[in-house]
């Protein structure tokens, strides 16, 4: 097993990753690749990634790219020791970790990445509206884990990790989540976990001053 994983500092995308590599106690290696100077817009970056994005995963000679194909991989390729189930692939309980995949990837993605990516980044994106993105997801996630403990299935999954880390961050893109009682205490949970670890800040990041969350019906 040879695994290197080319990640970037503040990405939560590629922290997902190493927290699944950590919690798995898989060794890699980590190649930091700057975004800021457009490191992964180079010919060499590109050739292990032509969408130029963060992650990547090299495990001997099989590149992959897409933080959640890489979650799936992982848990998949290399079972926990411990034997707990990352990514169970009966159909029904694949479906429900498969669901909240592509929330990740799509409303807290827009909703609660772009906020932050627009503040600390000054990425062009229209801010108020992903920041209303952010607390309607941020509502349907508090109602839905009101009566459980995880995302997808009744143990921790990689639906949870690939949630987490912008959930965790919302703050710094101005979205409050003091309000959302039953995300503040999954977040709580997720940072329980055997073997957790804990994002890297980075440092001197200006405040971002909170958005007033909407009231909740």
């Amino acid at each position: 097993m040879q695994l290197t994983l080319y990640t970037s500092p503040g990405s939560g995308n590629a922290y997902k990753v190493e927290l699944l590599l950590r919690l798995l106690k898989l060794p890699y290696q980590a190649r930091a690749v700057s975004l800021v100077r457009n490191e992964n817009l180079s010919a060499e970056f590109l050739a292990r990634n032509r969408f130029g994005q963060i992650p990547v995963l090299v495990d001997g000679d099989l590149v992959l790219t897409d933080s959640h194909a890489i979650l799936m991989y992982l848990a998949g390729q290399y079972p926990d020791a411990s034997g707990h189930e990352w990514a169970p692939l009966e159909p029904a309980l694949l479906a429900r970790i498969m669901r909240w995949l592509s929330v990740s990837a799509n409303e807290i993605q827009n909703g609660l990445a772009i906020p932050r990516a627009v503040k600390l980044l000054n990425w062009p994106y229209d801010y108020a509206q992903g920041v209303r993105m952010g607390y309607r997801i941020l509502g349907i996630m508090d109602d839905h884990l009101a009566g459980r403990e995880w995302l997808a299935l009744s143990h921790a999954t990689v639906a949870d990790l690939a949630c987490y880390p912008y959930v965790m961050l919302a703050s710094e893109g101005g979205i409050d989540t003091s309000g959302y009682r039953a995300v503040r205490a999954w977040l709580e949970r997720v940072e329980a976990l055997p073997g957790f670890w804990p994002m890297p800040r980075l440092p001197g990041l200006p405040a971002v001053p909170l958005m007033p969350a909407p009231p909740r019906g």
